[in-house]
């Protein structure tokens, strides 16, 4: 794995594997694919692997997004989905720095399991689930050599605080949204990390998606991600 290939991450996509295997998405795209299995992970090799049997032809990364493996059977689950060679792993409802070092140790168990070279997969954290993660000081400068970049789930943060994730009567985002979208560039910015933002899955008119990403990017966020093919398309035509 080349250590500068997330550095400028090409189109972004997360979706579930069905999706994934059922549409056509990405014939002649150059995308970097999340497959979220966060839901049923543990059992989800036979749908993964048709995603990671991709043409050498296929350069753009594909990344397996996971919850945080628990004690008992998650080093279990890991060391397949492992076996499978995704380019890394999406940790969705990430909360620290303890999170990120202890999936870093479950993937160098697991490397050894399959004989593969300590540190061969990159680790994306995501956040929002977890308000704690914004309110911790401390920096994510290298704590991982496995850590590429962080991923903002809006989403998930207005679920977790009991806020709306848009504040109609103000026209924009709300206070906790606001605190937890600067947090993660000024984390990211400070580590030397990329950051990414999530979308809704809820479909939006063109001129609504692409005034979404032109707000991420002037936030300071590296891009956005896609969380359909229809979304792919128009951000892809943009």
């Amino acid at each position: 794995m080349s250590v500068n290939r997330f550095e400028i991450m090409p189109l972004l996509l997360c979706a579930p594997a069905e999706a994934l295997v059922s549409k056509d998405v990405l014939a002649g795209r150059s995308v970097a694919v999340i497959v979220d299995i966060r839901e049923d992970w543990t059992t989800a090799r036979s749908r993964v692997q048709p995603i990671l049997d991709k043409p050498d032809s296929i350069k753009a990364p594909t990344l397996l997004r996971i919850g945080m493996p628990d004690d008992n059977n998650g080093q279990d689950a890991l060391s397949p989905l492992v076996a499978l060679r995704p380019d890394g792993f999406v940790l969705s409802g990430c909360d620290g720095v303890a999170d990120i070092q202890k999936l870093d140790a479950m993937l160098r168990v697991a490397e050894a399991e399959n004989g593969m070279e300590a540190g061969s997969f990159a680790i994306f954290a995501e956040v929002g689930e977890k308000p704690e993660f914004f309110l911790s000081s401390h920096s994510l400068r290298g704590i991982s050599a496995r850590l590429k970049g962080l991923i903002f789930d809006g989403a998930a943060l207005a679920r977790a605080t009991a806020s709306r994730a848009n504040n109609a009567m103000a026209g924009r985002l709300g206070a906790p949204a606001l605190f937890a979208r600067a947090a993660t560039v000024l984390k990211a910015s400070q580590a030397g990390l990329p950051r990414y933002e999530l979308l809704a899955r809820e479909p939006m008119p063109l001129e609504e998606l692409r005034a979404k990403r032109d707000i991420s990017l002037a936030d300071g966020f590296s891009g956005v991600i896609a969380r359909s093919a229809a979304q792919l398309a128009m951000l892809a035509a943009g």
